[in-house]
């Protein structure tokens, strides 16, 4: 029999959910410090509404979670949502998660009227790649460039 996964936008309160999710990231984006979680961070991004964090649970399990950020634009009415990290656990991808994890991000995004997700994905990672073309997501390619401060 199929497990059921419940999906649920995080909000105070669910930080214990919240590093559960991040221990996640740690492991499949092979951190170099797996157990590393930083709860003053935690609590604080969680308390912030221009922040949003869906999990994916099966039971008390969390199985796969995305975080984004809501970002108010100057050049036109509106926001637009960045899709910052996405990860589902090894023993559960190939089953949805993922897509369903976008898929809320979606209507919370058509919920608040927000008319544009993105998402940034490595040219070498081609698993991301053929994961969001699968999903509709249109391609572009840009350059990006990081300062290290």
């Amino acid at each position: 029999m199929e497990k059921v996964v419940e999906y649920r936008k995080l909000a105070i309160g669910d930080e214990s959910s919240f590093s559960k999710l991040v221990l996640l990231f740690n492991k499949e984006f092979e951190s170099p410090d797996l157990n590393y979680v930083n709860d003053k961070n935690i609590r604080s991004l969680i308390a912030k509404p221009d922040f949003i964090c869906f999990v994916a649970f099966i039971g008390d399990e969390v199985v796969g979670g995305l975080t984004g950020y809501e970002l108010l634009m100057y050049d036109q009415e509106g926001s637009s949502m960045y899709l910052y990290d996405l990860a589902v656990d090894k023993n559960y991808q190939r089953r949805g998660i993922g897509s369903n994890l976008v898929g809320e991000l979606m209507d919370y995004c058509r919920s608040k009227d927000i008319k544009e997700l993105f998402v940034q994905a490595d040219v070498e990672d081609q698993h991301a790649l053929e994961f969001y073309n699968k999903i509709g997501g249109d391609e572009s390619e840009t350059v990006q460039f990081s300062f290290h401060l």
